[in-house]
């Protein structure tokens, strides 16, 4: 309170008796008080959620007035599940548009999703599974398939390809529950009963590649995500549905000039 207090130029006992009036006027309760101080109720959070986007729409409010609409100045937040697709979008942005100050977070893709919906970023750069919330307007970057990554010298390293029945009972390292890859997997193997040991879940990348090359079992990953790493070999994973790798705003933002122009940007060559 005393932190908010100072920010909106008020005194500390004014933000504590606004906030209890509109509890009192409202029948919630925002904030657990305790001897360690507030904590926001699930009131309170999902407030929260909904006044950080309505102050971001404020912001573009501000920076379409000041100019931001030619994006000669401005911000863009962008969320990436990983590097491979968005840096080259983020370069070209940059170039085309210098006066626009960049700000990247990478996470996987649960994370990245959750910050988008959330506006803690503005757009997103991520894979996404069999379903996505209508909330989001997307352009398709293009389809991923999957492949199983295994270390050099694997009986699997000299076939051309592997196929989903091959890996029940198989022991695996792989992403996360809820990642675009791993319900790729498990879409796979369910076709086929197939089931894999999926003994250690990973969030991100460069963990699961460290994984197998530790011996820690085979995995599935995407397209374009084996690396360069001379410890292991990859090869594709026969009859596995694919991965949509997108570009998404928030529905209602994607007319916001920078998230606009980085949507157009990303269907460049």
């Amino acid at each position: 309170m005393t932190e908010a207090a100072r920010r909106l130029g008020l005194t500390q006992p004014a933000v504590t008796v606004q906030v209890r009036a509109l509890e009192r006027e409202r029948g919630v309760q925002l904030f657990d008080r305790g001897p360690e101080g507030l904590t926001p109720t699930e009131a309170g959070e999902a407030l929260h959620r909904i006044t950080r986007r309505l102050f971001r729409l404020y912001q573009d409010a501000a920076d379409a007035l000041q100019g931001a609409a030619d994006l000669t100045f401005g911000t863009l937040r962008i969320g990436a599940d990983g590097p491979f697709a968005a840096i080259p979008i983020l370069a070209r942005f940059a170039e085309r548009h210098p006066g626009v100050r960049i700000e990247a977070r990478m996470g996987n893709a649960p994370e990245t999703l959750a910050a988008l919906q959330d506006s803690r970023v503005d757009v997103a750069v991520l894979s996404l599974g069999a379903a996505f919330p209508a909330s989001l307007h997307l352009r398709p970057l293009g389809a991923q398939g999957l492949r199983i990554l295994m270390p050099v010298g694997h009986p699997w390293s000299g076939r051309p390809d592997i196929v989903p029945a091959d890996l029940d009972g198989v022991t695996m390292v792989g992403r996360e529950e809820g990642s675009a890859t791993r319900d790729a997997l498990d879409r796979a193997c369910a076709g086929i009963s197939a089931r894999p040991v999926v003994r250690l879940s990973l969030g991100s990348r460069e963990a699961v590649r460290e994984a197998v090359a530790a011996g820690l079992g085979v995995a599935a990953v995407l397209d374009g995500e084996t690396g360069n790493d001379p410890r292991l070999v990859d090869r594709p994973l026969a009859g596995a549905p694919d991965v949509q790798r997108v570009v998404a705003c928030l529905a209602e933002r994607h007319d916001h000039p920078p998230v606009r122009a980085f949507l157009d940007l990303a269907e460049d060559p």
